[in-house]
């Protein structure tokens, strides 16, 4: 019989990268033959992107992550009536697959090492800047230091080599996340759109977009906020875009720039960090955080390069999009999970066991 992977996820119904990709992972395990499953509080698919990933609901553990948040800020005894919550959950609760590895997102950090702490874990990290928002340095409860986390999944080469230099010990892999070509794909008609994502750093965006306002250079461009949209409309707008301005701040990855690029937008802006990776000289525009005068005058002289050399700016779009998509295709997505999964499955089965499962 094959080991059962469930993975912890968050019900959200608002578009977070995370959650979308927690989905994504299940999709590919189950489309290569693993059982694997999103495992939720409720039944509930999100509405803001597809998914054919199989879920599955347990609403004891939930509680149980939920009522150890409460006690961590409360310092008091969990109450009766919470207790008795808990205890008929837990009776009338599907039980979970024996020998299964549950997989857990960095945000739940020490609660990692307590929920469930028999079975065996695998932590997907995909923000390692936020790792010690919630772990402490507590060996009894640092789940980076746990025998029974059988390894951890990081989505950058700039996490990977946060983890590492903390916890040199780590069994550790970094997934290249994939990009939907069908969805986010060039096209050559673009628009004078300058899209931009108003949810993050919300006080650079509106000085940025303010400053933008009152110089005439735009002229006939126009700014759009991207503001609660479901993916395919998002995508059609970083289509028709020809900028795209980025305002990442200690992303694990900051899928959004990576998308408009391979959409052919030219993207400007803060790498948060991981996007160093992909944010080349050749086709994209980086900026010190923070620093607001020079993004709006690197926004101006993008602009008036377009306006006097349109075919200039059309280049840089074209060679962001085949760079990004040949970089961070759904197939090397494919091919890095599934390894990572093969080798912690090999890693992690006895002798005994070997015989019983079939990788």
């Amino acid at each position: 019989m094959t080991r059962k992977i469930y993975f912890i996820c968050p019900l959200m119904h608002q578009p977070i990268g995370g959650i979308k990709q927690i989905y994504r992972q299940v999709e590919v395990l189950n489309s290569h033959g693993y059982d694997a499953c999103v495992l939720q509080k409720r039944l509930s698919a999100p509405k803001w992107f597809t998914s054919t990933a199989k879920i599955e609901e347990d609403r004891y553990l939930f509680k149980v992550l939920k009522y150890l948040v409460e006690q961590e800020h409360a310092k008091t005894p969990l109450p009766f009536n919470k207790r008795i919550k808990l205890w008929y959950l837990k009776i009338t609760r599907k039980t979970l697959a024996k020998n299964a590895i549950l997989v857990f997102p960095e945000i739940y950090g020490d609660f990692i090492s307590v929920v469930e702490p028999s079975m065996s874990k695998v932590i997907f990290n995909q923000n390692a800047y936020k790792t010690f928002e919630h772990v402490t340095f507590s060996k009894q409860l640092n789940p980076y230091r746990q025998k029974n986390v059988l390894g951890t999944m990081v989505v950058s080469s700039d996490s990977e080599m946060y983890l590492k230099y903390c916890f040199p010990k780590l069994n550790i892999a970094r997934i290249r996340l994939g990009i939907d070509t069908d969805i986010f794909r060039y096209y050559a008609h673009k628009k004078k759109q300058i899209l931009y994502m108003a949810r993050k750093q919300s006080d650079d965006v509106h000085q940025v977009t303010e400053i933008l306002k009152t110089r005439i250079f735009l002229r006939d461009w126009v700014l759009i906020p991207i503001n609660n949209k479901n993916e395919n409309d998002v995508a059609k707008l970083m289509r028709e875009s020809l900028l795209f301005l980025s305002f990442s701040h200690r992303e694990g990855f900051g899928l959004p720039p990576a998308e408009a690029m391979a959409c052919g937008c030219v993207v400007i802006g803060y790498t948060g960090g991981s996007g160093k990776e992909f944010f080349l000289n050749d086709f994209s525009y980086a900026i010190e955080e923070g620093n607001i005068i020079d993004y709006v005058k690197t926004i101006e002289t993008i602009v008036q390069l377009y306006n006097n050399s349109p075919e200039t700016l059309t280049e840089k779009g074209i060679s962001a999009s085949k760079y990004i998509t040949q970089i961070y295709s759904l197939e090397n997505e494919k091919s890095d999970i599934i390894q990572f999964w093969k080798k912690v499955l090999q890693d992690s089965l006895t002798c005994e066991e070997k015989r019983g499962f079939v990788l």
